[in-house]
C-alpha cells in the first residue's frame, strides 16, 4: 500500500494528509475532471466541468467555523457543484446542512459579499432542498440496519434536528426571501418537526422539548411572514420601480443628472421633530448628501457650456484634450492611462504637471467625467494614481466607474474634475444606500428623536465602576447607576464637566457641548479612560471617531496613558507618537490565523501583477520604441498578403523605416542597442528609441574630444571627428524622423493613408512605411491587451477574495486591542471592518462639525452606547452646496439636531483659554454665559505691547488686481501688518510655535506667507484659514478679517459659527485687523463685538508699543512707521533688548 503524501493546507499553514494521487499548483484541483494525461483535452474546461468535492473534504470543511468556513466555502467550486448531484448519501447532506446552518447564523441583514451570491443563486437554484426535504421525510421509515450507513445523522439525532431548525431560522432572519421561497423553507421547517416526531417514535430517539418550542416560535414567524408577504412585495415592488427611491439611484453622476432639469425631488432635513421612519430618514439623507455632490458639478458644466473660452470655470476644472491610452498597473491596481499633455505632446513643447502634485487637482479618489460629444454622453472615472513621476511626463491612471470599449483608445475627449472631492461621498453613500431599516443604530434618538436616553444596555444595578482620585493610587468603588451613591470627592473636574462625566457614563445616548476652550477634548479622554478601566471590551474595542486626522492624533494620544492596545486607521497622522500605533504596524506584530490564508493570496495576486507589469512594459515598448523586424514581421502584411525586408547587417526595420534602400546605412556593429538577438524569440525587442539615440550621441561627442585630446596629426584628427559628426547627423535624422512619425500616427491617430498592395515595401513612401508600421505595431499591441485582460479578470476575482482575506485578517489583529480610532472617512471606508469587529461603544469627538450621513455611516448596528462631543456654535458642517446647506438643513449635524429637539445634553460652562476680556466678546452674542477659570486671569501681559486684546479698525479696501476669476480674497494691507506684527513679536522674544496668523481666505493665508519670507524670524510661526485652526489654540494670535470694499459685502464673516472660531483661539494675546465700520454695518454681532471693544479700550487706528523698563509708550500708524523700529531693541532707544 503506498505511503500517504502529506501537504501544507491552502489556508492555514498546517501539515496534513493528501487522498489526492496528483500533486498539482491548483488549490481547487481536486475539484476538477479527471483528465487523461495522454489525451490532451479538445476544449477549454468550463466551471460546469468541476466535480463535487468528496467527502474526506466536506467533513474537514464541516469542522471549520466562521469567518473562516464562510471563505472557505464560497471560493470552493466543488462544494456548489455537490449541491447539484442527483443523489446524496445521508452523510454527504448531514454535513452540509451543519456547514449551510453555521453560515447563515454567521451572516448579518443587508451582507452583500461572496457567499450571499452564492447562496441566492447556486443554492436556491440547487436540487439539494428538494433532497434535503425527501431525505428528511423518509427518515423515520430508515431501518436499523441502514442506520451504519448514515452514522453522522444517527450518532447525534437531536443535533441534527437542531441544525436543520438552525438553518431554516437563519434563511428566514437573513431575508430578501420570495414568497415562494419562504413557502419551501416552511414547508422544509414542517417536514422536520414531523420527522423528528417520527424518529422519536419509530426509533425512540429522545428529543427535548426546547426544540419543539423553538420550532413553533419559528413557524409563528414564518407565518407572519407570509401573511404580509403579499403587502411587503408589493412595496419592495413599488420600491424597486421607483426611479427616485434612495436605492435606485446612482452614485456615480450621469448626463441625466447633470443636464436634465427634471432633478430628483428633494425634501429638507427635519430639525424639529420626529422622522416618520427609518426608509424616509435615509432617503433624506441620501438624497441632499447626493445633490450636495451633484449640484455644484453640474452648475460649473452649465456654466462651462455657456462659456467655454473662460478661463476660469466655477466648481470644475477643465482639461479640454486628453487621450486615454491603455490599460494601466499601478500599486497593485488596475486602471487605465490618460494623457493629460496630449497637447503639449503633439505640438513639441515642455510637459510638466508636477505643480499638481501640491494641490488638491487630481488627488486619489477625485472624480473625472469624460465626454467627446458636448456631454451627450459621460464616461465617469476616479483617479487611480497621480503620482509626482506620472505627472511628470503630462500622465495619470483613472478607473472607470462602469466596463469600457476599446473605442476609447481613439478618441481625443474633454476631461472635467470636480472641485469637490468625491471620495468622502462615495464611500458614505454606498453605506446608505445598502443599510437595512431594521439595522439602523440609536434610531430610538436619531429617528424617532426620543429625548428621553436609558442607559446602556451593558449596564445594570450591580455594575460597580473604579475611580482615582488625580495624585492618588487608591481606587473608589461605587455603583454606576446610582448618581446619590457617587463619590462627592474631587476628580479634578469642575461642576460643568462632571456633570457631563456623570451623564456620559450613565447614558446609551450623550451629547456633551463644550465652548472653547471649557475642555472638550480633556473630558472625552477622562470618560474613555473611564471606560476602558472598567470594561473589558473583549473583541469589541471602543471606536474613536473624529473628523480631523489632528484631533484624532490628540484624542489618542491622550489614552496612551491608560492603554496602549490601540489602533489608529487611515495614514494621515502627524503624530510620531502615533507610529508604532498603525494598523500595518499592528499587522506586523500580531501572527493571525489568517496570516498563511493572506500570504497565499498575496502571493497569488502578486504573481498576476507581476505578469501584468512585464505586459505593460511590452506595451510601453510598443508605444515608446522601434521594434525589431523579427517582433513585427508575422504582422507585416497588406490586404492579407505578407511582405519581407531586405537583410542588413543592422536591423531590417532601420534602414527601412529610415529612407536607407539600400542599405547604404551601416551602424557600428558594437551598437548592441540595434543589434539582434537571434536567441530571444519570446520578447519584444527594441532597436531604436529617444532615450537610445539621444545616449549615442552623446557617446559619439565625448569620442570627439577624445580624439581630440590624443590625436596628433590634424588631417586624422579631422576625419575622424567627420566621420563621428556624420554618425551624430544621421542619428539626430532618425531621432526627428522617429518623433514626428510618433507623433504623428502613435500619438495625434492622423488620418490613415490609403496603402494599395505593392511588390516591394521599399516603393512606400517614407510616411506610408511609418503608418505600416505603427499599424503592424498595433497587431503586436492587440495581442499584449488581450493577455493584458486574461490577466485583469483573474486579477479582479484575486483582488475581492484579498480584500475579504483583509478584513479578516485585520479584524483578527483588532478584536485584541482594547481601542480603534479612525475618521469619519476612514471610518466609512472600512465599513466592513468596523462590522466584523461588533463594537458597542463609540465616541465621536468634533461632532458637530461632521455632516449626519457620514457619523449614521460611521455606526453598526452593534452600537449600545454612543457619545457625541462637540459644539454646534463653532464650525458647523461644511456643505459645497449653499442651497442645501441654508435652505434643506444640510449643515444642520445630528448633534445640533439632538440638543435643538431637547434631547438630554450637557454643556460644558468654565473656558481655561482665553484671557476674560476675550471671553467677554463672546457673551452673550454667541453664547448665553461662559465662566473664565481663576488661572486665565493670571495671564502676564504681552511683552512690549501696550494691549493684550487690540481691534485696528481701517478702511483700506481689498485687493481686487490678480483675482479676477477667483471666489476667494486677500487684503495687502491687512498682510504686510500681520507680518510686520508678529516679527515685532518674535522680536520680543516670543518662540515661533506662541504665534500664530490666522485669516478667514486662503489668498489672505497665501499673501501672508509670502510676504513672510522677508524675515527670517518667521520662518516657523503657523500661518493658516481660521476653519483649518478649530480645535487648536495659541498663546498669542494676530487675525486678519480681510474684508474692506463699497459694497458693504463680509462674505463668511457673516457666520456666527467662524466669528466665534476666530475670535475664540487666543490665550494671552489677541491682536485683529479689520474693517469695522463695514463689519458692525452688514453684521449684528460685530455690532456686539464693536460695543464691547469700546468699553474694553481696545479698538482704534493704532498700535501702542511700550518697554517695561520704563514708561514711555509709542504709538504706531503705518507698518512703514513700525518697521523702523524693530531692531530687536527697545523702540524708546532705551537700549534695553
Amino acid at each position: 500500500m503506498d505511503k500517504p503524501t502529506m501537504r501544507i493546507d491552502w489556508f492555514d499553514g498546517t501539515v496534513v494528509e493528501d487522498s489526492r494521487s496528483i500533486a498539482t499548483t491548483s488549490q481547487f484541483a481536486d475539484e476538477e475532471e479527471d483528465i487523461d494525461v495522454a489525451k490532451k483535452p479538445t476544449h477549454k474546461q468550463t466551471n460546469t466541468e468541476k466535480k463535487p468535492i468528496g467527502f474526506k473534504r466536506l467533513l474537514d470543511i464541516s469542522l471549520l467555523k466562521p469567518p473562516i468556513l464562510t471563505l472557505e466555502v464560497s471560493h470552493r467550486p466543488g462544494f456548489w457543484n455537490l449541491l447539484d448531484e442527483e443523489e446524496l448519501k445521508g452523510d454527504f447532506i448531514v454535513l452540509i446542512v451543519k456547514i449551510l446552518a453555521s453560515i447563515y447564523k454567521s451572516l448579518r441583514s443587508g451582507e452583500n459579499s461572496k457567499i450571499v451570491t452564492m447562496l441566492r443563486t447556486r443554492l436556491r437554484n440547487s436540487k439539494f432542498l428538494l433532497n434535503l426535504k425527501n431525505y428528511i421525510t423518509d427518515l423515520p421509515a430508515v431501518r436499523i440496519v441502514e442506520k451504519r450507513l448514515n452514522t453522522h445523522m444517527w450518532d447525534d439525532a437531536e443535533g441534527f434536528f437542531i441544525e436543520m431548525v438552525e438553518l431554516c431560522e437563519g434563511i428566514l432572519n437573513f431575508g430578501g426571501n420570495s414568497e415562494e421561497y419562504l413557502q419551501n423553507i416552511f414547508e422544509l421547517l414542517e417536514a422536520t418537526e414531523i420527522s423528528a416526531l417520527g424518529v422519536m417514535e419509530e426509533h425512540s430517539e429522545r428529543f427535548s422539548n426546547e426544540l419543539f418550542d423553538r420550532i413553533e416560535k419559528i413557524k409563528i414567524r414564518f407565518a407572519e411572514e407570509l401573511s404580509s408577504k403579499g403587502q411587503t412585495i408589493t412595496n419592495e415592488t413599488r420600491i424597486n420601480e421607483d426611479p427616485n427611491s434612495f436605492r435606485n439611484l446612482n452614485i456615480f453622476p450621469t448626463q441625466r443628472d447633470l443636464l436634465s432639469t427634471d432633478h430628483i425631488n428633494l425634501k429638507p432635513n427635519i430639525i424639529n421633530g420626529a422622522y416618520p421612519n427609518v426608509e424616509h430618514y435615509l432617503d433624506v439623507q441620501f438624497k441632499l448628501l447626493r445633490e450636495d455632490y451633484f449640484g455644484p458639478l453640474r452648475d460649473g458644466i452649465s456654466k462651462y457650456m455657456e462659456n467655454p473660452s473662460k478661463r476660469k470655470h466655477e466648481n470644475i476644472r477643465i482639461h479640454p484634450k486628453v487621450r486615454i491610452i491603455r490599460n494601466y498597473v499601478t500599486n497593485n491596481k488596475i486602471g487605465y492611462l490618460v494623457d493629460i499633455a496630449w497637447n503639449e505632446r503633439y505640438n513639441q513643447s515642455t510637459i510638466n504637471n508636477t505643480t499638481l502634485k501640491y494641490t488638491k487637482q487630481l488627488m486619489f479618489g477625485s472624480l473625472l467625467l469624460f465626454t467627446n460629444d458636448n456631454f451627450e454622453t459621460i464616461l465617469c472615472a476616479t483617479v487611480l494614481d497621480s503620482s509626482y513621476s506620472l505627472l511628470a511626463e503630462g500622465y495619470i491612471a483613472v478607473a472607470f466607474q462602469n466596463p469600457v470599449s476599446n473605442k476609447i483608445f481613439s478618441e481625443a475627449y474633454l476631461m472635467v474634475e470636480s472641485e469637490v472631492f468625491f471620495e468622502p461621498y462615495h464611500r458614505v453613500l454606498k453605506v446608505l444606500q445598502n443599510s437595512r431599516p431594521d439595522e439602523l443604530p440609536m434610531k430610538k434618538y436619531i429617528v424617532d428623536v426620543d429625548n428621553e436616553t436609558q442607559p446602556p444596555r451593558y449596564l445594570n444595578s450591580d455594575t460597580r465602576y473604579a475611580i482615582t482620585e488625580p495624585g492618588c493610587t487608591e481606587e473608589i468603588q461605587f455603583p454606576v447607576l446610582r448618581p446619590d451613591l457617587w463619590p462627592d470627592e474631587s476628580i479634578g473636574l469642575d461642576e460643568s464637566q462632571l456633570n457631563a462625566y456623570k451623564f456620559a457614563l450613565t447614558k446609551e445616548f450623550a451629547v456633551i457641548q463644550g465652548p472653547p476652550g471649557t475642555g472638550k477634548t480633556f473630558l472625552g479622554v477622562k470618560i474613555a479612560s473611564t471606560l476602558l478601566r472598567n470594561l473589558s471590551l473583549e473583541g469589541t474595542p471602543m471606536l474613536i471617531i473624529c473628523y480631523t486626522n489632528h484631533a484624532l492624533d490628540q484624542f489618542l494620544e491622550g489614552l496612551l496613558s491608560v492603554t496602549q492596545s490601540i489602533v489608529r486607521l487611515g495614514s494621515q497622522s502627524k503624530s510620531k507618537v502615533l507610529e508604532r500605533y498603525s494598523l500595518h504596524n499592528a499587522r506586523m506584530g500580531v501572527k493571525s490565523k489568517y496570516s498563511y490564508l493572506y500570504g497565499t493570496k498575496r502571493a497569488e495576486i502578486e504573481r498576476v501583477f507581476k505578469e501584468m507589469c512585464e505586459v505593460q512594459s511590452e506595451i510601453e515598448l510598443c508605444e515608446r520604441e522601434v521594434l525589431s523586424y523579427k517582433c513585427i514581421r508575422p504582422f507585416l502584411k497588406i490586404d492579407g498578403k505578407s511582405y519581407e525586408l531586405k537583410s542588413s547587417k543592422g536591423d531590417s526595420v532601420l534602414d527601412w523605416l529610415f529612407g536607407c534602400d539600400n542599405g547604404a546605412f551601416e551602424p557600428d556593429t558594437s551598437d548592441d542597442w540595434e543589434n539582434l538577438d537571434e536567441s530571444s524569440t519570446d520578447i519584444l525587442e527594441s532597436v531604436f528609441s529617444e532615450h537610445y539615440a539621444l545616449k549615442e550621441i552623446d557617446s559619439m561627442l565625448n569620442s570627439i574630444k577624445y580624439v581630440q585630446d590624443i590625436t596628433d596629426d590634424a588631417e586624422e584628427r579631422k576625419q575622424m571627428v567627420d566621420k563621428f559628426k556624420a554618425q551624430i547627423d544621421k542619428v539626430k535624422s532618425r531621432l526627428d524622423c522617429f518623433k514626428k512619425y510618433r507623433t504623428l500616427y502613435q500619438i495625434y491617430n492622423e488620418p490613415k493613408l490609403t496603402i494599395d498592395k505593392v511588390e516591394d515595401l521599399y516603393c512606400l513612401k517614407l510616411e506610408q512605411r511609418w503608418q505600416l508600421y505603427y499599424k503592424t505595431v498595433g497587431c503586436v499591441k492587440s495581442n499584449l491587451l488581450s493577455k493584458m485582460n486574461t490577466l485583469l479578470e483573474k486579477h479582479k476575482t484575486l483582488n475581492q477574495e484579498l480584500e475579504q482575506v483583509t478584513t479578516l485578517t485585520d479584524a483578527a489583529v483588532m478584536e485584541k486591542v482594547r481601542v480603534v480610532g479612525a475618521t469619519t472617512s476612514a471610518a466609512a471606508r472600512r465599513r466592513d471592518l468596523l462590522t466584523t469587529l461588533r463594537q458597542s461603544v463609540v465616541i465621536i469627538e468634533e461632532a458637530a462639525e461632521v455632516l449626519e450621513a457620514h457619523i449614521v455611516a460611521s455606526l453598526t448596528n452593534d452600537c449600545q452606547h454612543l457619545i457625541l462631543i462637540g459644539d454646534h456654535k463653532q464650525l458647523r458642517p461644511t456643505a459645497a452646496n449653499y442651497i442645501l446647506a441654508k435652505r434643506y438643513n444640510l449643515e444642520v449635524s445630528l448633534f445640533e439636531r439632538m440638543i435643538r429637539n431637547g434631547v438630554h445634553a450637557r454643556v460644558l460652562t468654565v473656558q481655561r483659554r482665553m484671557r476674560p476680556r476675550v471671553a467677554e466678546l463672546l457673551v452673550p452674542t454667541v453664547y448665553p454665559a461662559l465662566d473664565s477659570h481663576p488661572d486665565v486671569y493670571n495671564y502676564p501681559d504681552v511683552r512690549g505691547m501696550a494691549d493684550n486684546l487690540y481691534f485696528f479698525t481701517h478702511e483700506v479696501l481689498e485687493d481686487t488686481e490678480g483675482l479676477e476669476g477667483s471666489w476667494s480674497h486677500r487684503n495687502t494691507f491687512e498682510a504686510r501688518w500681520c507680518v510686520v506684527l508678529a516679527n515685532y513679536l518674535r522680536q520680543m522674544k516670543y518662540l515661533a510655535h506662541e504665534v500664530t496668523i490666522l485669516s478667514t481666505y486662503m489668498e489672505q493665508v497665501s499673501l501672508i506667507k509670502q510676504l513672510s519670507l522677508k524675515y527670517n524670524s518667521l520662518r516657523d510661526i503657523k500661518i493658516t484659514a481660521v476653519d483649518n485652526y478649530q480645535g487648536e489654540e495659541s498663546r498669542i494670535v494676530i487675525l486678519s478679517l480681510v474684508r474692506s470694499n463699497k459694497d458693504g459685502k463680509i462674505g463668511f464673516l457673516n457666520a456666527t459659527n467662524r466669528i466665534c472660531v476666530a475670535l475664540s483661539r487666543a490665550r494671552e494675546g489677541f491682536y485683529i485687523f479689520g474693517n469695522m465700520n463695514l463689519l458692525k454695518t452688514a453684521n449684528n454681532v460685530w455690532s456686539s463685538i464693536n460695543e464691547k471693544l469700546i468699553k474694553q479700550n481696545a479698538i482704534g487706528n493704532k498700535l501702542t508699543l511700550v518697554c517695561k523698563h520704563h514708561a514711555k509708550r509709542l504709538e504706531v500708524r503705518t507698518v512703514n512707521e513700525f518697521e523702523k523700529y524693530i531692531s530687536g531693541t527697545c523702540p524708546m532707544n532705551c537700549g534695553k533688548k
